[in-house]
């Protein structure tokens, strides 16, 4: 019997946890330059007004992201672009062949404010569980420094 995945829901103003991982969770996000770029990716569909950017943490072999969609936008829309635009990155950089991210993504709609603030923890704290670091604010792929500080690679947005 052939099982199909359900068709995403797509709820507008609405705010996401995301993971996502690279094919094969290879380590490919590990190295600076494409941590870097996949922030300033998602910054930049913040800067177009897809989406509102609450939280984020790169891992090498994938990376979370809490955002709340604005106007059209949709999660496949947004992971669509970000995916499609690393990936180049990524190819040039590495000369990697095939396939880049795995096909699918985890998404889980945020219900209230305590499920955004433990889903914050949750990522603030990947760094730490993975033994990359020993204080999370320490790690520079993360926004625990940008909510502790006010800096930090990428800004964040409050969540309304």
């Amino acid at each position: 019997m052939l099982h199909r995945r359900l068709p995403r829901m797509v709820l507008p103003r609405r705010a996401y946890y995301l993971t996502c991982c690279i094919h094969g969770r290879r380590p490919l996000l590990g190295g600076a330059q494409l941590a870097e770029s996949l922030l300033k990716l998602d910054a930049a569909q913040r800067d177009r007004g897809a989406i509102a950017l609450h939280g984020y943490v790169v891992m090498p072999d994938h990376y979370h992201v809490l955002l709340t969609l604005r106007g059209e936008s949709s999660v496949s829309g947004v992971v669509r672009a970000v995916h499609s635009l690393l990936a180049r990155t990524c190819r040039g950089e590495t000369r990697l062949q095939g396939r880049i991210w795995q096909r699918r993504f985890y998404d889980h709609v945020i219900r209230d404010e305590a499920d955004l603030r433990a889903k914050l923890s949750y990522l603030h704290a990947n760094p730490l569980r993975a033994g990359l670091v020993e204080e999370p604010a320490s790690y520079a792929w993360s926004s625990c420094r940008f909510w502790e500080t006010g800096r930090g690679p990428v800004s964040c947005d409050a969540w309304d």
